[in-house]
């Protein structure tokens, strides 16, 4: 089973969106998944049509119920939505379980998916390592600017930190999204991260998600990309970027 965390410390990178929209395509491609919704904005759980009436991974955490009867079952795959007060779950929680409540909490389905992918809060906060813990892939969605860099940059750092507890965690790649190919910022800064992927012995993913106003009408829609319109620029950006993925 393959643990996959999407994050990044700055935030309005894409990264709800590409969390969904890998979860999603992988399904798609007949793989077992299972997204698990770790940031207490609920961009995904909104996008997945959470039921709020149903438990969240705060009851998880509490073990007041089991992963399994958290799920909720959606035509992209199995799903465990967030909730508001998530980082306030984060202090009733004892040290170890501050680092290893999620790795515990996913040896109960360790058989059972082929990929989990987890959305993050856009911080280096107590949920954020939680996620790093217990995968062993990270993906970080990018803009083609100097902020982006900065995030990415303090991410890396602190990945190295993580692989002290979390050996088989691997930086799977960049991934710059709402990318302008003809700008000259962009291919300039496409040049910064590729140096940069060469110091933290990860690479920049081929595949770059073109801007486009779908993304935010899917949002609307509360729908992937791929079901809101699979024939789309971005959405055929994305369907590339997880066969790469896949691919290694």
């Amino acid at each position: 089973m393959k643990i996959v965390t999407i994050t990044n410390q700055k935030g309005g990178v894409g990264k709800t969106t590409t969390a969904s929209s890998l979860f999603a395509g992988l399904h798609k491609m007949g793989k077992k998944t299972l997204a698990i919704d770790m940031d207490s904005q609920c961009n995904l759980s909104y996008c997945f049509k959470a039921d709020t009436s149903k438990p969240s991974i705060i009851n998880v955490f509490r073990g007041e119920v089991s992963l399994k009867d958290a799920m909720q079952h959606t035509e992209a795959g199995d799903f465990v939505q967030s909730d508001k007060n998530l980082d306030n779950v984060m202090t009733e929680l004892s040290a170890l379980d501050k680092v290893y409540k999620l790795s515990k909490v996913l040896k109960e389905v360790k058989d059972q998916y082929d990929y989990v992918i987890i959305d993050t809060p856009p911080a280096l906060s107590p949920l954020t390592i939680n996620a790093l813990v217990a995968s062993n892939a990270v993906i970080i969605p990018v803009q083609a600017d100097s902020f982006s860099m900065q995030g990415a940059e303090a991410l890396a750092e602190t990945i190295k930190g993580i692989r002290e507890v979390n050996e088989s965690l691997e930086m799977s790649g960049i991934l710059i999204v709402r990318y302008k190919g003809r700008a000259g910022l962009a291919q300039h800064m496409n040049k910064k991260f590729e140096d940069f992927a060469k110091i933290f012995e990860t690479k920049v993913f081929d595949t770059k998600i073109r801007d486009a106003i779908a993304i935010q009408e899917s949002q609307l829609a509360r729908t992937n990309i791929f079901d809101y319109d699979s024939n789309c620029n971005v959405a055929l950006d994305y369907a590339n970027f997880v066969k790469e993925f896949i691919n290694g």
